[in-house]
C-alpha cells in the first residue's frame, strides 16, 4: 500500500507550466459553453424558423439524456485503470466527435421537414454534450488530485478560469469581428457554417494542447487501492447526498447556473429587440464579456486569500442578480430609451459583470467541491472525484438545458416571432418588453434563491485543515490519489 501521509509534499505549490497546460483544458469547455449558449437558440429560432418550444426542448432533451449519463461516466473514471492513469484515455477518446459535432450543428441541411431537423439538431447535441462530459469531468477531476491545499486549489481554479476568459474570447471575437461583422449576418446561414468549423478547430486545438501537456504528470499520479467492498452505483450517488456540505453547494449552484443559462440563450433576442442595440453595437456586451471574465479571475485571485469561498460566491450572485434586474426595471419604466448611449452602456456593464461575477463563482465552486471530495474521504473512507464532478457538471449543463428550454419557451409564451429576413420591421412593443422582462428579471430571481442554500455550506480553512489532520491520522487508509509534488511538476 502507497504512503498516506497527507502533511507533506501535497501541499507543495504546482510548477506554473503544469498550471498553464492543465487550466487549458478548460477551454474547451469555454469554448463549446460561448458557442451554443450565444447562438444556438438564435440560430434556431430566427434563422431556421424552428419554434421556440421545438429550440428549447432540444437544449433540455438533451440535458436529461447528458445529465443521467455524468454520474455514469465520473464513477468510470474514478474506478479506471491503465497505462495512462485514470483521466488522460476520457479526455483524448472525447475530442473527434465533439469536433465533427460542433462543426456540423451549425450547417443543416435544406430542404428537409422539420421533424428531420428537430432529430438530427438533437443527436448532435447529444453528440456534443456527452462528448463534453467525456472530457471535462475527468479534467475537473485533477483540481482535488493535484493538490490537498486548501488555497492552492484556488489557485488551480483561476489558472482554469483563465483559460474561460482565453477560450471564449477565441470563440466570440472572431465570430463577431469577422463572421457576424456585415449587416444582417446574424440573420443568414453561411457564417453559422464557418462558426462550426471555428468551433472544431478551438476544440482540438485547446484539448490537444491540454492531453499532451499534462501527459507526462497524469500518468504519474498515484491510483487509489480499490476498496475491499465494492459499492454499487446508487450507494456511491446516495453517499454524495448524505455529504452536508455537498447538498446546499450543490442546489446553489445548479440555481445560479439554470439563472445564467437562461439569461446568455436570450442575449441576442433581449439586444436585438427590447434593448434595440445599433447593429455596431450589437456585439459589445458579448465581447466585453472575456474582459469581465479576466477581472473576475483576478479578483478571485485576490479575494480568496482574505475571504471564504462560501462568501465569495454568495458576493457575485447578490451583484449579478441586483444588477440585472435593476437595470431592466429602468428600462421598462422609460428612464432609459432603447438604442441610445445609456441603454448601450448598461447592457455592456451587465456584459462585464456577467463575466466577472460568473468567473469567480467558477473559481468558488471547484475549490469548493474538490474540498468536499476531502469531506468525502474523511465521511466514507473513499475517494469520487471525477463521480463529484460530475454532479456539478450537471448543475452546469442544466445551465444551457433547463436555462435554454425555458428561454425558449418564455419566448413561444410571449408570441415571439422573428420578422421576415431582409425586413425593417421589429416586433410589437408589447412582445419586445415582454422578452425584456424574461431576459431581465428571469434569470436573476433564479439566480438570487440560490443564496439561502449557500449560506448552508459549512466548509471554511479552519474545517477543512480538520479533516486533512483526521485523514492523516487514519492508521490505514485508502491512500488518496494525490502525488507529492516531484520536480516533474515544475516542468
Amino acid at each position: 500500500m502507497m504512503s498516506t501521509d497527507l502533511a507533506s509534499g501535497r501541499r507543495m505549490q504546482i510548477g506554473v507550466p503544469i498550471k498553464l497546460l492543465y487550466g487549458s483544458g478548460q477551454a474547451v469547455d469555454a469554448v463549446v459553453q460561448a458557442v451554443i449558449n450565444t447562438f444556438l437558440l438564435f440560430y434556431l429560432t430566427a434563422v431556421c424558423g424552428m419554434s421556440g418550444g421545438a429550440a428549447g426542448s432540444i437544449f433540455l432533451v438533451s440535458l436529461v439524456v447528458d445529465g443521467l449519463l455524468d454520474p455514469y461516466i465520473g464513477r468510470l473514471s474514478d474506478n479506471w485503470r491503465s497505462s495512462w492513469g485514470r483521466r488522460l484515455p476520457f479526455m483524448l477518446v472525447a475530442l473527434p466527435p465533439m469536433m465533427i459535432a460542433a462543426a456540423l450543428i451549425f450547417n443543416l441541411p435544406s430542404n428537409r421537414s422539420d421533424a428531420f431537423l428537430y432529430i438530427y439538431v438533437l443527436l448532435l447535441n447529444i453528440v456534443l454534450r456527452v462528448g463534453l462530459s467525456v472530457f471535462a469531468l475527468p479534467h475537473s477531476a485533477l483540481t482535488a488530485e493535484l493538490t490537498d491545499d486548501y488555497s492552492e486549489r484556488s489557485v488551480l481554479s483561476s489558472f482554469r478560469a483563465l483559460f474561460i476568459v482565453l477560450g471564449t474570447a477565441a470563440a466570440l471575437l472572431p465570430a463577431f469581428a469577422f463572421l457576424f461583422a456585415a449587416d444582417g449576418a446574424l440573420q443568414s446561414k453561411p457564417p453559422y457554417q464557418w462558426l462550426g468549423l471555428l468551433t472544431a478547430c478551438l476544440i482540438g486545438g485547446f484539448g490537444l494542447t491540454c492531453v499532451s501537456g499534462i501527459f507526462r504528470k497524469a500518468r504519474s499520479l498515484p491510483v487509489p487501492e480499490r476498496a475491499t467492498e465494492e459499492t454499487g452505483f446508487f450507494a456511491d450517488l446516495l453517499q454524495l447526498f448524505r455529504n452536508p456540505s455537498f447538498v446546499p453547494m450543490f442546489l446553489g449552484a445548479v440555481l445560479v447556473l439554470v439563472g445564467q443559462g437562461a439569461t446568455t440563450a436570450i442575449n441576442l433576442h433581449a439586444y436585438r429587440y427590447f434593448w434595440e442595440l445599433p447593429a455596431a453595437y450589437m456585439q459589445l456586451p458579448l465581447l466585453i464579456l472575456p474582459v469581465g471574465m479576466l477581472l473576475g479571475t483576478l479578483a478571485a485571485g485576490l479575494l480568496l486569500v482574505r475571504i471564504e469561498k462560501r462568501d465569495g460566491v454568495i458576493g457575485a450572485v447578490a451583484v449579478l442578480g441586483a444588477y440585472q434586474i435593476l437595470i431592466t426595471l429602468l428600462a421598462v419604466a422609460g428612464m432609459v430609451q432603447p438604442g441610445s448611449i445609456a441603454a448601450v452602456a448598461l447592457v455592456a456593464g451587465s456584459g462585464l459583470l456577467f463575466g466577472a461575477c460568473g468567473a469567480l463563482c467558477f473559481v468558488c465552486f471547484y475549490s469548493m467541491i474538490a474540498d468536499a471530495v476531502d469531506e468525502h474521504d474523511h465521511l466514507f473512507g473513499v475517494r469520487r472525484e471525477a463521480l463529484y464532478a460530475a454532479a456539478l457538471m450537471i448543475g452546469a449543463k442544466a445551465a444551457t438545458g433547463i436555462g435554454a428550454f425555458l428561454s425558449g419557451l418564455g419566448l413561444q409564451l410571449v408570441g415571439f416571432t422573428a420578422p421576415a429576413k431582409g425586413s425593417t420591421a421589429t416586433i410589437p412593443a408589447d412582445t419586445a418588453t415582454a422578452v425584456g422582462l424574461l431576459w431581465g428579471l428571469g434569470g436573476a430571481l433564479v439566480v438570487l434563491a440560490a443564496i439561502p442554500f449557500l449560506y448552508r455550506y459549512r466548509i471554511d480553512q479552519a474545517r477543512h485543515a480538520e479533516i486533512l489532520a483526521s485523514l492523516a491520522a487514519r492508521p490505514s487508509a485508502t491512500p488518496s490519489p494525490v502525488p507529492i509534488i516531484a520536480p516533474l511538476a515544475q516542468n
